[in-house]
């Protein structure tokens, strides 16, 4: 059978069918490795760390922003995303998974099959060639830039995206070449499940509208209501973002107008990206000199005229459907509207689904009569498959867990604060020294780098070293002064430090600034607790678990490292008063349920002070809601012999007897 025959054969449903098989296969087996990777940098914020996906219903998903529910929302209001389907995704692995990164890795690696078959399906649509559908399938399945995007859990955001919009994409070829408008009732959908997904792909109906013109074909009766339908969709989407956000558009806090030349270079850094993918990073953070003509911005004028100029050749014009793709897919991530990096890899993937086929398309049309030209082109294309396959098979492990991850950051952009930042937090564990250090460069980077003193402050309160972590906490409030965040991390230093007052009014400045700050709900129901005032933290508690149920666990975890701090011998305070601290820090375990870890705490206490009425008084309350009379009548006892006069302890005595 020769070449030709190979091609008819391929050309047939079966063919198809076989070429779309492999390709999904070569997907998942490339890709089989991440199955063994963790949660990585945005990963723990999103999923594991996440009180929206524990409390919320499905539908609740669809009226928070993305970011709600971290720790990055309650100090980051700015942060406009709205991403539901993104988020109830990650809700739906959590419900059948719990938090096993294999299933949610496994969930990406499937989306990624999908969509290097719908990018298939897209060239066959446009070619009708089994062959190079599969080429082109082969290239966007193997390319090193959507490492990121596949092996990064977060990173599904682009696969949705890319997923429906394809899907989108595809349906509308299929309904011009197939002349069956039953495909149209895909378009509208699809497209308004892709922005719900990612909101980078709102340009998405200019390609839909444009769609006949590209193709050179007449459009089917009803086409303009079907675009009419896109258009609403893009409203209905709109819609609803100015519902979570009273904003239409993802306009950031202090968005400024578009520079053009940090804007094309940007463009013409991701069309470098894409034909040179071996020059990774994984962190590109903004680079001042955008703002001047560089190299990239000679690339982008190259593809953005090049393309247009062929297409002068009745041959080539096919392409400018997966130019118009490219373009309206690359735009809004060319710093349009400032993302925060300058680039990253990640927000190539739904571009490059159009600059996989702008290459077939144009080599296609290029070599349409040189038969073994062709062949050798075709060969030359699978060759660089495997060189892309192999790239990003070495590419993978960086994405393996954190410490891996941000060690390679670190490596990659030396500039970026945010990498050393990282890393220190993975190594903050196990080695605090280490990442005090590395929190130290980031602010020899970036003086105003407010949250790397706030975290320096929390290592030295773990050391113990309370005179450096109030010097950083004035540092971080110099720099941001009157900020909740900074008054919410004064209060905690405080609490630390024994000075109780005190934190209680830096949580009541922070709380005045923003009344729903859950932090700082928790921070002062602390600090009334460990002053003394029991039934006014049980009333903070109530509020703050009325509204945020999941900071239960921050609370335990808060009073536990107390609890550490202060009933260790290396403490600075009286045995009499640790054993008042540890006992209160007891109470606060019962106005949360515990009261088993709260037995220990007055345990505790009495071994700091034998003589602590409070300790026996609260045992022995204790035991009598276990039902233990006989061991509550030996605490109160106890007590009455230290403090005979005491009501409380002399109506406690008389029900026990």
């Amino acid at each position: 059978m020769n070449g030709q025959q190979i091609a008819e054969r391929l050309r047939t449903r079966s063919g198809l069918t076989l070429i779309l098989a492999a390709l999904a296969m070569i997907q998942v087996v490339l890709y089989l490795q991440t199955l063994k990777y963790q949660f990585v940098w945005d990963d723990r914020l999103l999923i594991v760390e996440n009180r929206l996906l524990t409390k919320a219903g499905p539908w609740g998903i669809f009226t928070r922003p993305f970011w709600s529910g971290t720790e990055v929302a309650e100090w980051n209001r700015h942060l406009v995303y709205y991403r539901p389907l993104t988020t109830l995704s990650f809700w739906l692995d959590l419900k059948f998974a719990g938090l096993n990164p294999a299933y949610f890795h496994l969930v990406n690696v499937v989306l990624a099959a999908i969509s290097t078959v719908l990018v298939a399906l897209i060239v066959w649509e446009l070619l009708h060639s089994g062959v190079w559908a599969g080429i082109a399938g082969l290239l966007f399945a193997t390319h090193p830039a959507h490492v990121e995007s596949i092996a990064f859990i977060s990173g599904r955001t682009d696969l949705l995206l890319t997923v429906f919009i394809a899907g989108a994409g595809f349906a509308l070829l299929r309904s011009f070449r197939k002349r069956d408008r039953r495909w149209w009732w895909l378009v509208p959908p699809l497209f308004l499940f892709g922005v719900l997904s990612k909101e980078t792909g709102i340009m998405f109906p200019v390609l839909v509208l444009l769609t006949p013109l590209l193709i050179q074909v007449r459009p089917l009766r009803g086409f303009y209501l079907m675009v009419l339908g896109v258009f609403l969709a893009a409203a209905a989407y709109l819609v609803m973002r100015w519902i979570v956000f009273r904003q239409a558009l993802p306009m950031p806090a202090g968005f400024f107008p578009v520079d053009l030349t940090n804007a094309i270079n940007t463009f013409g850094y991701y069309i470098r990206m894409f034909f040179w993918p071996f020059d990774h990073h994984a962190k590109i953070p903004i680079n001042p000199a955008f703002l001047k003509p560089q190299s990239y911005f000679l690339y982008a004028l190259i593809f953005l005229f090049s393309v247009p100029l062929a297409a002068l050749r009745p041959r080539f014009r096919l392409a400018l459907w997966n130019y118009a793709w490219t373009f309206l897919l690359l735009l809004p991530v060319s710093n349009i509207i400032p993302l925060g990096p300058q680039a990253a890899e990640r927000l190539l993937y739904p571009a490059s689904a159009g600059l996989v086929g702008l290459v077939i398309v144009i080599l296609s049309r290029l070599l349409w009569s040189l038969n073994r030209t062709r062949q050798a082109a075709g060969v030359l294309l699978m060759l660089t498959a495997v060189l892309f396959g192999y790239d990003s098979f070495r590419r993978m492990p960086v994405w393996e867990n954190e410490l891996s991850l941000f060690s390679v950051m670190v490596r990659e952009a030396p500039g970026a604060p945010s990498a050393y930042m990282g890393l220190a937090r993975v190594l903050s564990p196990s080695n605090p020294d280490s990442a005090i250090r590395l929190l130290n460069r980031a602010i020899i980077l970036d003086q105003g780098l407010v949250e790397a003193h706030i975290n320096i402050a929390g290592l030295y309160a773990r050391k113990g070293d309370l005179r450096r972590m109030f010097h950083h906490l004035r540092l971080a409030e110099e720099l941001e002064p009157g900020s909740a965040r900074v008054h919410n991390n004064f209060g905690y230093g405080y609490l630390f430090a024994g000075r109780f007052d005190s934190a209680r009014v830096r949580f009541e400045q922070a709380l005045a600034i923003d009344s729903t700050l859950a932090p700082s709900l928790l921070g002062q129901a602390l600090a009334a607790g460990i002053g003394g005032r029991t039934p006014e933290a049980g009333r903070l508690f109530n509020r703050l678990l009325a509204v945020e149920p999941s900071w239960r666990d921050s609370a335990r975890l808060v009073i536990n490292g107390l609890y550490s701090l202060q009933s260790a011998d290396t403490s600075t305070l009286t045995a009499k008063s640790r054993a008042l601290l540890v006992n209160r820090l007891g109470s606060l375990l019962v106005a949360l349920g515990d009261t088993a870890p709260a037995e220990l705490y007055y345990r505790r206490a009495l071994e700091l002070d034998p003589d602590c009425v409070p300790a026996l008084y609260n045992l022995a309350v204790l035991m009598i809601n276990r039902g233990n009379r006989a061991e509550a009548l030996v605490y109160v006892r106890q007590a009455l012999r230290l403090m005979p006069g005491l009501r409380e302890l002399q109506e406690l005595k008389a029900r026990l007897e």
